[in-house]
């Protein structure tokens, strides 16, 4: 049996006022292509499948385009909700999604045997059972635990997040026995892990992240998302993101993006391993002084099938105007399907300050989060971090009520 493991494909992503709706759609092509070619099983998406909670009518176009392709593969499809999505909008079409041999957990399951997903290989045996969590939030979590072993918010929540998990795992064991490997779905953000300037929210209350001690070890393969960088959770190579598919930001420009494969054979996972996706767009930084700039700009070629986006950073000695409006010049000034320039400023060494010009590091209204505005909000009224931080998690288990 193989496995497929992706997440966060953020369907209806906005760079810098520039939709990737290209950049999604290679990448399900690519996927499309590979789970025939490799005769794939079946296909975990560990969370945020959109970008917003109310995605556009094109981007729920997208998602059913792809999930009706994928249903032709006959490769069985799981989805968990992630914090970015509607865990109503997932959920709405389940019981038609189930004739299609998709199944899609857009939030916790009051009947907990729901998230528990047994997989056969072609000859009907049992190879292995998929733990289908979705993103916890707060209402699922809150029954988890009493109220009198909270020390902190932090510590309640990671304890929560393993007592669900370990609930779930003793329900696989008796149903089915401990020796079937678990393959357990997960949209957290884990202890170490590295992220980029594209995730939005961090779980509710636990922004220093979670333990890996809180993975049951019955549990043979973590299958996470949340976080868009592809790794490993310390040495362990069976916890593991696999990143986002497209780039969701420059931060992430230097990422190889891909999916992990899982193999196999007679109820043992026998391999894990990551498969490179094929990059569709390059996001590259360009710095130097501007004569620099403009010759890097003026022999720049692009390799891949959709235009390069650039950010570029002109650094010279001294403050000068008129360097700063023959930057100017040269952005506005550019034509072609090359590249396009999404972000740019000019920076003097000489007394350490930085003038944006045009498009700087500034967000506009339409990318930055619900959080996002609530937090810049709060910074003009408090500067008490612990007030904060209490106002960003009732804010936070506000936006879930609204979500569901």
């Amino acid at each position: 049996m193989k496995i497929v493991h992706t997440a966060d494909w953020h369907i209806g992503k906005i760079l810098h006022n520039q939709d990737l709706h290209e950049d999604i759609h290679l990448f399900f092509d690519w996927l499309l292509e590979y789970i025939k070619e490799e005769n794939i099983d079946v296909l975990l998406v560990s969370g945020d499948i959109f970008d917003l909670a109310n995605p556009a009518n094109r981007d729920i176009k997208s998602y059913y385009q792809v999930l009706y392709k994928l249903s032709l593969t006959k490769t069985k499809i799981i989805i968990t909700g992630g914090n970015h999505d509607s865990v109503s909008h997932l959920d709405a079409p389940s019981h038609l999604l189930d004739v299609l041999n998709i199944v899609v957990i857009g939030g916790g399951r009051e009947d907990r045997n729901d998230m528990i997903i047994p997989c056969f290989d072609n000859t009907g045996q049992l190879e292995c059972v998929i733990l289908a969590v979705p993103f916890l939030r707060d209402k699922d979590l809150r029954p988890t635990i009493k109220a009198s072993e909270m020390n902190t918010k932090s510590d309640a929540i990671s304890e929560a997040i393993k007592k669900y998990y370990d609930e779930l795992v003793e329900l696989i064991n008796h149903k089915y026995g401990s020796e079937i490997p678990i393959i357990a779905m997960g949209h957290l953000f884990m202890h170490g892990a590295i992220t980029s300037d594209s995730e939005r929210e961090i779980h509710v209350g636990n922004l220093e992240g979670l333990q890996s001690d809180i993975i049951h070890p019955d549990i043979d393969y973590m299958a996470l998302g949340h976080i868009h960088k592809p790794q490993t959770i310390g040495a362990k190579a069976n916890i593991r993101y696999c990143g986002s598919p497209v780039f969701l930001d420059f931060s992430e420009r230097e990422y190889e993006k891909r999916i992990i494969v899982l193999e196999l054979e007679n109820q043992k996972i026998t391999n894990i391993k990551p498969v490179a996706i094929p990059k569709s767009r390059e996001l590259r930084k360009i710095a130097g002084t501007l004569s620099e700039v403009e010759s890097a700009l003026s022999s720049y070629r692009n390799e891949y099938p959709l235009t390069a986006f650039l950010e570029i950073e002109v650094i010279e000695e001294k403050k000068d105007i008129l360097k700063i409006q023959a930057l100017d010049n040269l952005i506005s000034g550019i034509v072609g399907e090359e590249f396009k320039i999404l972000k740019h400023r000019i920076s003097f060494l000489e007394n350490r300050i930085i003038t944006s010009t045009l498009q700087d590091e500034t967000k506009t209204i339409q990318e930055l989060s619900p959080l996002e505005v609530f937090k810049l909000k709060l910074t003009e009224y408090t500067e008490n971090e612990t007030i904060n931080d209490d106002l960003i998690y009732i804010y936070m288990q506000l936006l879930e009520e609204i979500n569901d």
